[in-house]
């Protein structure tokens, strides 16, 4: 009689048709492959070098950047899972430095296309009505605080903006109209912000996305970003790490950007 618990033989495995290294090569060139698709296509990551947009960004925060939000070229399936929204007064937005294409800044949009923007004593106008800005502060390098600034025939000499762009009001003052397409873009910091004040308005084909999220915060210095040298880097790395657990900003971590 045959016993009814003994087990049977197990099966003998297939033969292996490829290769444990393939297979990790295999994994390591898919992870790669997604990781490009991601980065290139949909999210980005970015760190704030600068002061120019305290209050609300600090030096040291690590951002992704959504790069899909403005673009008009996305399918309806990723649309669905990164919807995409119209550049509005008051967003923040990453963009090409018009000055130089292999930067990146982050700024918030300050006037959209068609407006008559001037500013008068650190106040924004926007077609003749001062602008609600509670997200503002004043701290650093103090820089012009008009604009455009008074003479503006000497200033157009210094900044690469069309006169064509200027209209004069009835009391003399002078209002810079933004052309079709392009968007006036300032820092929250205003007397330490390098932005359109200085280098013109940005083109919509420059801007590369919305800010998303603080993935990570790091308390340090503007120096530790803009200095450069491979030693300098070597030695800000091994601080980091010792660092790690005392300079990261937890209240900060996973932070959604409005």
């Amino acid at each position: 009689m045959k016993n009814p618990f003994k087990r049977k033989p197990k099966a003998p495995k297939p033969p292996r048709t490829v290769s444990v290294g393939r297979e990790y090569f295999e994994l390591i060139v898919e992870t790669l492959i997604y990781v490009f698709f991601v980065n290139t296509f949909l999210l980005q990551s970015f760190v704030i070098p600068t002061p120019s947009m305290e209050k609300t960004l600090l030096v040291g925060d690590h951002l992704l950047v959504n790069k899909v939000a403005y673009s008009n070229s996305i399918s309806n399936f990723g649309n669905f899972l990164l919807p995409q929204v119209k550049i509005k007064r008051g967003m923040i937005v990453t963009f090409k430095a018009p000055p130089d294409m292999e930067k990146e800044y982050v700024k918030r949009v300050i006037g959209m296309p068609g407006d008559r923007l001037r500013i008068l004593n650190k106040r924004v106008y926007i077609n003749g009505r001062p602008l609600a800005e509670s997200y503002t502060q004043f701290k650093g390098q103090e820089y012009g605080d008009d604009f455009p600034p008074r003479n503006h025939y000497e200033w157009y000499f210094q900044f690469p903006f069309d006169l064509r762009q200027t209209q004069e009001n009835a009391d003399g003052s002078i209002d810079y109209v933004v052309p079709a397409r392009y968007y006036f873009c300032m820092g929250d910091n205003r007397d330490n912000s390098f932005d359109s004040r200085y280098w013109g308005p940005v083109p919509f084909e420059y801007v590369v996305g919305k800010p998303w999220r603080i993935y990570w915060s790091y308390q340090s210095e503007t120096e530790e970003y803009l200095t450069p040298g491979i030693l300098y880097k070597i030695k800000d790395i091994g601080l980091t790490i010792v660092r790690f657990f005392s300079h990261t900003r937890w209240n900060r971590t996973i932070k959604a950007i409005e």
